[in-house]
């Protein structure tokens, strides 16, 4: 049984989904800004102010002279050369002479000015700070880049530029961090859906481990233990601690029973014995069925105490299975025509390694019940067919039958319906078929009114398929 088969309704895999979810957002969004920042966007903007600053002092020109300029440019505040948003301005006359400003030139040379984009703008690296104290950058410190304009004013030269290194270095920065979180997101999304899986795959192989014990019974099988860093191998240890446990109550309860079965064994063969002198025929016959009835049920236990412990296939052998339910028909045939009973089989020919022995007691347990509760001129059908990887024999019959809610019982020892009490039986033969049909890997099923007429009870085997699929 797989306790999480749609791996898309899991909660681990509704958990990545999510968390991939927000990290692709994450990445549409930092890829929108990486596109931002890489466009020009920035850079229009810091020749936008450019421009207007140019424009500003140009129409002072034109209006009021270039007296008035000059005054514009000493009465402005300018920010310190260090400052992230300065901005430059030089007025320079024919003999590149500073009139006013606050650099003492402009160090333009069109050779290296590789970025400019007409020859009265464009983008030159100067080393900062430039001030009126100096007519010569810094050497000791980098170049940045400076955003300029220049127009002419008569017979002079207006330059005005604005520092936009920062804005290089915001779009170095923001490509560099919109990479690195891409690939943290990128790795956050696979660690997620891993995760998903490890879990599911843990989950089901622990579910598939407690299946087989249920299924066969063998509370020796243990959940493997391939970590001990997380959650789930910790229960798994817990789990098995409880099936070590559990296993030990089982054996004591097993082995009291068995001993008791065992014990109980001789003293009553004794008994029977002494019972066979009494002299009196009907007496003798009443108790020597009685003890006839209780070794038969400690024998039952202990066969069924035998199957379920130790497992033994020395019998197992290339086996005609149809032949066993045909020998168990003819065993069970006088009975049924006895009675009236119309006992219909329908057999295909097939061969497995099984048994054989123990699957003619199975199906023989099963026909006996069919047969027994079944009422005079009643059914029976028996069938023997296969299935995608199995073999099936099913015995149905419109006896008696059980409720549906006594169904899940059939298989516990002593355990008989209320509408079965009356008759003759202990309660163990459909234990014993069911630790048969566990040894062979096979399954056992019962169904309510197989014939659908109102009553009776079907039992199904299913054996498995060598080399089936």
């Amino acid at each position: 049984m797989i306790a999480i088969g749609d791996f898309t309704r899991s909660s681990s895999f509704r958990v990545g989904v999510l968390l991939t979810s927000l990290a692709v957002a994450a990445i549409i969004f930092i890829i929108y800004f990486w596109r931002l920042a890489s466009s020009d966007v920035f850079i229009r903007e810091a020749k936008a102010a450019v421009d207007a600053e140019t424009y500003a002092l140009s129409q002072l020109y034109q209006n009021l002279g270039l007296q008035s300029v000059v005054n514009a440019i000493e009465t402005r505040d300018f920010p310190d050369t260090q400052s992230t948003d300065n901005t430059f301005v030089a007025l320079q006359n024919s003999q590149q002479d500073l009139v006013a400003g606050n650099v003492d030139t402009w160090p333009l040379a069109r050779s290296s000015d590789k970025n400019s984009n007409t020859d009265n703008s464009g983008i030159i690296a100067l080393k900062l700070p430039y001030s009126l104290m100096s007519s010569h950058g810094n050497t000791d410190t980098p170049s940045k880049n400076i955003l300029y304009n220049a127009i002419p004013l008569g017979d002079h030269t207006l330059f005005v530029g604005r520092n936009i290194q920062d804005l290089y270095s915001a779009q170095w920065l923001g490509k560099t961090f919109s990479w690195v979180v891409v690939a943290l997101l990128c790795i956050l999304g696979v660690i997620s859906f891993a995760v998903a899986t490890y879990v599911v795959r843990r989950i089901n192989r622990m579910s598939q481990t407690a299946d087989n014990i249920i299924c066969t019974g063998n509370l020796k099988e243990r959940l493997e233990i391939d970590s001990n860093w997380d959650d789930l191998s910790r229960l798994s240890l817990v789990f098995n601690q409880m099936l070590d446990t559990i296993e030990t109550s089982v054996n004591n309860i097993k082995s009291v029973s068995d001993s008791i079965a065992h014990d109980l064994r001789t003293p009553l063969a004794r008994l029977r014995n002494t019972l066979e002198k009494i002299e009196d025929e009907t007496l003798r016959n009443e108790t020597t069925q009685e003890a006839d009835n209780l070794l038969n049920m400690f024998n039952s236990l202990l066969r069924i105490s035998g199957l379920e412990t130790t497992g033994k296939k020395e019998g197992f052998c290339e086996t005609d299975l149809r032949s066993i339910v045909a020998d168990v028909i003819d065993l069970y045939m006088p009975v049924a025509e006895d009675r009236k009973i119309q006992l219909v089989s329908q057999l295909s020919a097939y061969h497995t390694v099984a048994d054989p022995n123990l699957l003619f007691q199975a199906v023989a347990n099963i026909l006996d019940n069919a047969i027994k509760y079944t009422p005079d001129k009643g059914t029976v059908t028996v069938q023997l067919t296969h299935a995608s990887s199995n073999f099936v024999i099913m015995v149905n019959d419109n006896g008696l039958g059980v409720s549906e809610d006594d169904i899940s019982q059939l298989e516990r020892r002593f355990f008989r319906a209320d509408g079965s009490r009356s008759t003759h039986g202990n309660g163990l033969g459909l234990s014993l078929v069911s630790a048969i049909v566990k040894l062979h890997k096979g399954a056992l099923w019962f169904v309510h009114d197989p014939l659908m007429q109102g009553q009776g009870l079907g039992v199904v085997i299913t054996l498995p398929r060598p080399n089936a699929g």
